[in-house]
């Protein structure tokens, strides 16, 4: 392809700015809050959760304005999105296929390369015990001068000849059995069994508490009027330290 654009986003941009009010609002809150130092009464506190609801009404009003603003800005990125994954669709499908061919058919040559291997092993293998025979056949035969070791000893090297071609013709068609360029293999893997790759190999694993469900277990436990000794005694078991914090309402 060349550098033309394939997908354009037409009509106009976006600017975005803080509007002078809201600078002014916020100078002055920040200027009231910090006049909060200290919190040693009921009275301190009572003023300083004043200042802190003034600071979340401004907090929550930017927040309903960003999501007013970002909801149409996130129907145009869904829908570039979903253009792009429409026109992409068949394309996609075509390079999997593809794709499968070639793991295929890398998957099959190297199939193939292992049983070259194993065919080439058996015939170093007999090549060795033939070399071997031959050898023996040799000191035998120079041993007695007889003609039958004589001709055992030749008829040893013959044998010896023709598993040396073999080993030579094994040699050479697994050299000649090779993965096409491009293609590679990479390790992956399925998980089998969870619990035994927890067990032998914990590094392996990645875990962690699901802070919600365990915030509901409390509150249930809650419910069935056990008091706080109770439920932090039940979480201990569990291997959990439970608590309760003061929590400051902004409303």
């Amino acid at each position: 392809m060349n550098n033309t654009e394939t997908m354009i986003l037409t009509g106009e941009g976006y600017s975005l700015t803080i509007t002078t009010d809201a600078e002014i609002q916020k100078a002055k809150l920040l200027e009231f809050s910090r006049a909060v130092q200290f919190v040693r009464d009921n009275a301190e506190s009572a003023d300083a959760a004043y200042h802190m609801r003034s600071l979340a009404q401004m907090r929550i009003a930017v927040d309903k304005s960003r999501k007013e603003i970002k909801e149409p800005v996130l129907r145009i990125g869904k829908l570039i999105e979903q253009t792009a994954k429409n026109f992409l669709a068949e394309i996609e499908d075509e390079e999997a296929r593809i794709r499968r061919l070639i793991g295929d058919h890398a998957n099959e040559v190297a199939r193939i390369a292992a049983v070259k291997a194993e065919e080439e092993r058996k015939a170093f293998e007999a090549a060795r015990v033939a070399r071997e025979a031959a050898a023996a056949a040799q000191d035998a035969a120079d041993a007695s001068g007889k003609i039958a070791d004589v001709i055992a000893a030749k008829k040893a090297e013959a044998a010896r000849q023709d598993t040396l071609a073999a080993k030579l013709d094994a040699s050479s068609d697994l050299a000649a059995t090779k993965i096409a360029d491009g293609v590679r293999f990479a390790w992956d893997f399925d998980v089998i069994d969870f619990a035994s790759v927890l067990r032998a190999k914990p590094q392996l694993v990645h875990m962690e508490i699901k802070r919600s469900e365990v915030l509901a277990w409390f509150k249930e436990m809650e419910k069935t009027d056990l008091d706080v000794v109770d439920i932090v005694a039940v979480a201990k078991l569990y291997g959990i330290a439970a608590f309760k914090k003061p929590v400051v309402s902004t409303r």
